[in-house]
């Protein structure tokens, strides 16, 4: 059977006909990644030696120069022979991955299309993250799915914020069947576009963007921020939705900015809303910042938003390590068992755990 050598771990993995990320996470590996569909080329890899068979991706998340040099995608890479393999994240080494088991403490809607889901791990356990990071959930037997904590480290419970999709399976059940005290399977954390606050990094604004959902991580990277210290003056919260019945976190984010004195700026792409901003985020920051050399920028949310905002800060002179970006990308099929496979390693913990 071949096996996969990863340069950051110290034992070797066995393949078994997974891609090399399937099988890191099987094997409890932290492996960096974000999409896991080869669209967002947070699993970039150097081919270190060996050889591997790439699954169909992205041209825009690895390109055809990045593969001469041997780099692949570790989400689309499938081992032909033994291979020795090093992630390229620069981030910090990735936390632990952890598996619970937790209960249902409260589910309901914010919006037309928006659920917000708290579950409480099991007294004596929880989970770590970085404020910004996403897990990865299961409810009942329905395929897994990921979403990103809006809460914060430390906090009793785990908050989610789940768009309902019409005609998906998981959020649609979320939506009309979860009942408080369900069990839900999350396993994490995962994600690189986490909050961080290096000596010296709050000599410009911080500019959180959000489109959609993607206000759950830009909540949890909010806060932290504020806990940390950050002058509230050079926060700035953009939220993108179609019009004012998608602005479903006005109400927390703009007492919280009352309260703090950051700016929350909504930006409506559809609807027309007096006194309010017209258009896309992007465009909304590209006229607000002339440059954004000294910026530190997080953007979560749908990709052409994610994509079209990292487009602009590197056009207006912010370094690629101050940016950090979460993409929500559509889920791929699951496989028949990965879930049980992934989740087996190490057990279960929480509630009514073997």
């Amino acid at each position: 059977m071949a096996l996969i050598h990863l340069e950051q771990w110290p034992a070797p993995i066995e393949a078994r006909n997974l891609r090399i990320l399937e099988a890191s996470l099987d094997a409890g590996v932290p492996y960096p990644h974000g999409c896991g569909t080869g669209e967002c080329g947070s699993c970039k890899t150097q081919l270190l030696s060996g050889e591997v068979k790439m699954d169909p991706y992205s041209p825009e998340a690895l390109t055809d120069e990045e593969r001469s040099r041997n780099i692949i995608l570790a989400c689309r890479a499938r081992v032909v022979s033994d291979v020795k393999v090093r992630w390229l994240s620069a981030a910090a080494a990735p936390m632990p991955m952890v598996k619970l088991l937790t209960k249902v403490n409260y589910v309901g809607h914010v919006a037309h299309d928006v659920m917000v889901l708290r579950l409480s791990p099991p007294a004596g356990q929880s989970l770590a993250f970085h404020p910004g990071q996403f897990a990865k959930l299961r409810f009942a037997k329905l395929p897994v799915r990921s979403y990103s904590m809006a809460s914060q480290p430390g906090d009793a419970d785990l908050e989610f914020h789940i768009r309902i999709v019409p005609g998906g399976a998981v959020s649609e059940y979320v939506a009309s069947q979860l009942q408080n005290g369900e069990t839900v399977e999350v396993r994490g954390p995962f994600g690189e576009a986490y909050w961080e606050d290096p000596e010296g990094a709050r000599q410009g604004p911080l500019l959180l963007l959000a489109g959609g959902t993607g206000m759950a991580p830009i909540m949890s990277v909010l806060n932290a921020a504020l806990n940390a210290g950050m002058p509230p003056e050079q926060i700035h919260v953009y939220h993108g939705v179609r019009g004012e019945r998608d602005l479903y976190a006005s109400d927390r984010v703009g007492s919280s900015a009352q309260e703090y004195g950051f700016k929350f700026i909504p930006v409506f792409s559809e609807q027309q809303v007096d006194n309010s901003r017209q258009g896309l985020v992007h465009e909304a920051v590209g006229k607000d910042f002339q440059t954004l050399h000294n910026a530190r920028i997080y953007a979560a949310g749908p990709p052409p938003m994610v994509d079209a905002v990292v487009s602009l800060a590197t056009m207006r002179g912010a370094p690629d390590n101050q940016i950090r970006a979460d993409a929500f990308y559509a889920a791929e099929p699951e496989k028949k068992g990965m879930w049980e496979r992934v989740t087996g390693w190490g057990g279960l913990t929480g509630w009514g755990a073997p």
